[in-house]
C-alpha cells in the first residue's frame, strides 16, 4: 500500500464510521434505544474493516520509487574494488 493509498484508507474508515455512527445516534436518539446507535457503530466498523484492512488494488496507484541497491560494505575493498 503506497502513501495515497493509505490517506485514502484512513479517510474511508473515518467517514464511514462517523456517518454510520451518526445516522445510528439520530435514529437510537428518536427511539430512545442505544442498541440502535451501536448497533449502527458496529456495522460502520465491519464495512471499514472490509474495505480498509485488505491491501486492495485502488490503494497501489501511486507506487513508489525507491533507491537502487548498494553494494555491501563488506563485498567492496577501499580501493572500489571487489574482494574475491
Amino acid at each position: 500500500m503506497d502513501y495515497e493509498g493509505q490517506r485514502l484508507s484512513e479517510l474511508l474508515f473515518y467517514w464511514i464510521t462517523i456517518i454510520l455512527g451518526g445516522v445510528g445516534w439520530v435514529i437510537g436518539y428518536f427511539r430512545q434505544e442505544f442498541f440502535i446507535v451501536f448497533k449502527f457503530w458496529l456495522v460502520g466498523v465491519v464495512i471499514s474493516a472490509v474495505l480498509c484492512v485488505p491491501d486492495w488494488p485502488m490503494y497501489n496507484k501511486h507506487p513508489i520509487k525507491w533507491l537502487d541497491s548498494v553494494p555491501d560494505r563488506k563485498s567492496v575493498s577501499s580501493s572500489g574494488k571487489k574482494k574475491n
